[in-house]
């Protein structure tokens, strides 16, 4: 999958400084509000919370991919926010903390658009040294460049 237009560096926030799931998921969300994406803020947030209490999105190596559908939603998009430390992110005290977010908007015109994008993050985050390369970026446009250079195993 070719992330080049999900993910351009406009779409990826660093160094967010983030104490809890719910300000994480703003901070993480502000571009695709800007950008027009997102033409409720607070009506995407809800739905992205509710979806989150019902099954966490926590995905292993220190990412979660919170998403939701939404009728506020102009097209597929892709934000992603590298936080300053990690934090807890899930209910579940159990569940490692996160560093990095892969927030989701699907559009509700188009409900399963985002499968072929959390087939391609799950293999992405399969492999540590990429996640900790990732979260080490230095700018958007390095997180976006090493994210979209990434291109997943074919399987056999």
């Amino acid at each position: 999958m070719d992330l080049t237009r999900l993910s351009p560096p406009a779409h990826i926030t660093i160094n967010i400084s983030a104490t809890n799931r719910e300000d994480a998921i703003r901070q993480t969300m502000q571009p695709l509000i800007d950008l027009g994406i997102i033409s409720d803020a607070d009506s995407y947030n809800e739905r992205v919370l509710k979806r989150e209490a019902q099954i966490t999105t926590v995905i292993g190596n220190g990412v979660a991919v919170p998403h939701a559908r939404t009728t506020h939603a102009s097209r597929l998009g892709l934000a992603i926010g590298i936080l300053e430390n990690p934090i807890q992110f899930s209910d579940d005290p159990e569940d490692e903390p996160v560093q990095v977010l892969f927030l989701i908007a699907i559009p509700s015109f188009a409900p399963v658009s985002h499968m072929s994008l959390l087939q391609h993050l799950a293999s992405f985050v399969r492999y540590p040294k990429k996640v900790a390369k990732l979260i080490s970026s230095k700018t958007p446009a390095a997180a976006s460049k090493y994210l979209c250079s990434y291109k997943a195993r074919a399987k056999k």
